[in-house]
């Protein structure tokens, strides 16, 4: 959780949030976003929103040589660390900013979403965050997702509750239940592939991409009578 509207402010926890998200999933979460981050086909133009610290960036450069990389991170605490990281800063544009900050001229063959869909409420996802992020796709571009998938547990539940009410305490989120994000995706004529769940469906990953550049696979045959 790192990507905020104008009253979000990740700064004040941006010195322990990688050691907090460590004590609550152990690596899971970066498990679970290096298997959205590795699906990148090399050498793409990629926006990853919302990186927070940037822990897996520099192996992400290394590894998919991308194009062109824009980091877009509304936390100046976390764009800080996520420059440090990266051990030749000028491979990436670092922006301050949000989805609103970008240009008609940024458009992106990949799109990272790590753990940023969970901060909106559905209505913002669905008229405000996703809209500017597919006007900055290109046609046959796709949308990386690494977030949480809704609660099959009581222990999931738990979890999900508490760590709400932590990040509307000291980040100010607006969200007070987990978004339902892929039924959003969904009707926003996106499809998924490639998907992923990490434990027990309590993370989830996936590669979304408009449902008009599916192709369908062959029909079935005919039953015999």
């Amino acid at each position: 959780m790192k990507h905020f509207p104008s009253l979000m402010t990740f700064d004040f926890i941006a010195p322990v949030y990688d050691k907090l998200a460590q004590l609550v999933f152990g690596r899971a979460l970066l498990t679970a976003q290096q298997a959205a981050w590795w699906q990148v086909p090399a050498g793409s133009d990629v926006l990853i929103l919302g990186g927070g610290t940037g822990t897996l960036l520099p192996r992400f450069l290394r590894d998919k040589r991308p194009q062109r990389v824009l980091y877009l991170e509304a936390s100046a605490a976390m764009l800080q660390r996520a420059q440090q990281t990266a051990a030749n800063p000028s491979q990436v544009e670092f922006r301050y900013g949000t989805e609103a900050s970008l240009e008609p001229t940024d458009q992106f063959d990949a799109i990272l979403l790590p753990f940023v869909l969970d901060l909106y409420p559905n209505a913002t996802l669905q008229a405000q965050l996703v809209p500017r992020l597919l006007a900055a796709l290109r046609p046959n571009g796709a949308l990386y997702i690494s977030d949480f998938g809704q609660p099959r547990t009581w222990q999931q539940r738990a979890v999900m509750a508490a760590m709400l009410l932590f990040f509307r305490v000291v980040a100010r989120i607006p969200v007070r239940h987990l978004p339902d994000w892929p039924a959003v995706l969904t009707r926003l004529g996106l499809v998924e592939q490639q998907s992923q769940t990490f434990r027990g469906g309590q993370l989830r990953v996936g590669r979304w991409v408009r449902a008009a550049t599916v192709v369908p696979g062959p029909a079935a045959p005919p039953s015999a009578a």
